[in-house]
């Protein structure tokens, strides 16, 4: 007998009983939720979190740098680098306000003059903390 006549069976199917019953195999569920699948869900998720605290901290940051400076607040000219606490904030009807500043010389040592930035200045932290505590 030849080949013809043969037929091979290379895969084994189970006995099907019916009265214990098969554990069923996995599902489609069961395949689509698998490990890659749960890690990529876990990564979207990372995501978008992140997406919504860059845009938080983007709207923080617009605001930050329009925002008009407060009196005691200090600010500094980014061209001359004379910089001081803010006395007066004079609004205009177009652009930044003008500011004037108590220039700062030094921790514990106030300018005792005044000198206005008028629309050129910056926010910036306050200096004292700048220094060591002694």
């Amino acid at each position: 007998m030849g080949v013809k006549g043969r037929v091979m069976s290379l895969m084994s199917l189970p006995s099907i009983d019916y009265g214990e019953g098969t554990p069923p195999g996995p599902t489609l569920h069961d395949l689509q939720e698998s490990h890659c699948t749960k890690r990529i869900a876990e990564l979207q998720a990372k995501v978008e979190r992140l997406r919504n605290l860059l845009q938080e901290a983007e709207e923080r940051l617009r605001y930050e740098q329009s925002r008009w400076p407060e009196i005691g607040e200090f600010v500094r000219c980014p061209l001359t680098g004379f910089f001081g606490q803010v006395t007066q904030v004079t609004p205009r009807p177009y652009g930044r306000p003008w500011v004037e500043v108590l220039l700062y010389l030094g921790k514990d040592m106030p300018g005792h003059t005044t000198i206005d930035l008028y629309a050129n200045w910056e926010l910036m932290d306050s200096p004292c903390n700048d220094f060591p505590n002694d």
